[in-house]
């Protein structure tokens, strides 16, 4: 019966499972905030080795693979929480952790979805885990400067994260904000792109404004135009008006 359990639990049946618990409030959390939780481990039918525990921050993009686009997983952050230990059949073991969100965690909107994924490694069978799926808000500043875009009269068209593993920002994914006008004071442009990369004291800003323009010009690349700069928080807390007006200036310089 040992042999047949041991077998068993190599495959995963009746083998050790977790179960995380987060303590999140409803409302969402933003980029930067600490998630505090426990995780449950409760041993299977037989003892068994656990390698380790880890919590992972997930978020999915979207990936050109031979001109066809293909959504995938990829890890923002880990946080080992246990070194090797053994937990004994039926046996219950709890880990308490605080968990900080990266400033770059894109915001759960469009198709985006941001979990945490516990991983539980287990000695010679399949390791367990569980994964919880939380709301993600905007970081503030990011959110101001959103704000400040729908006061000039765009609205929201998608959200979509990029797979950008070279990208001057220093993330693995950027998340793109694709805005069109909801008036005809920006009459030549068809829509705004922005990605809105957040870090301590400032957000950097890739824009891109695509203009509407002949055949010829689409043909020869000339109807876009991206920039990058950097808001200041002060600059940002100035009010959202003098925000608006700031994004504005920049808009119409590629119009």
């Amino acid at each position: 019966m040992s042999f047949f359990k041991n077998m068993m639990a190599s495959m995963g049946i009746g083998s050790a499972q977790v179960d995380t618990v987060l303590e999140v409030p409803q409302s969402g959390v933003r980029p930067g905030d600490t998630i505090t939780g426990h995780i449950i481990v409760k041993g299977g039918s037989v003892p068994q080795q656990i390698n380790g525990i880890e919590l992972l921050v997930m978020t999915s993009y979207i990936k050109e693979v031979n001109d066809t686009k293909v959504r995938e997983n990829v890890s923002l952050a880990r946080l080992p929480l246990r070194a090797s230990f053994q937990i004994g059949a039926n046996q219950i073991e709890e880990f308490d952790f605080n968990l900080e969100l990266p400033l770059y965690t894109p915001v759960t909107a469009g198709g985006t979805q941001v979990w945490i994924k516990t991983s539980l490694d287990i000695a010679s069978a399949l390791d367990a885990g569980d994964n919880d799926y939380i709301r993600v808000l905007p970081h503030p500043l990011v959110e101001d400067i959103l704000e400040a875009v729908d006061e000039l009269g765009f609205r929201t068209r998608e959200v979509e994260c990029k797979y950008a593993p070279h990208s001057r920002l220093g993330t693995p994914i950027l998340q793109e904000f694709e805005f069109v006008p909801r008036t005809r004071s920006f009459g030549r442009l068809d829509e705004l792109e922005m990605v809105l990369v957040p870090a301590q004291g400032y957000v950097d800003v890739l824009m891109e404004v695509d203009r509407r323009s002949g055949a010829l010009s689409e043909w020869l690349g000339t109807d876009e135009s991206r920039t990058l700069f950097r808001l200041s928080e002060s600059e940002i807390r100035r009010g959202r008006s003098a925000l608006a007006n700031e994004l504005e200036q920049r808009i119409r310089r590629f119009m």
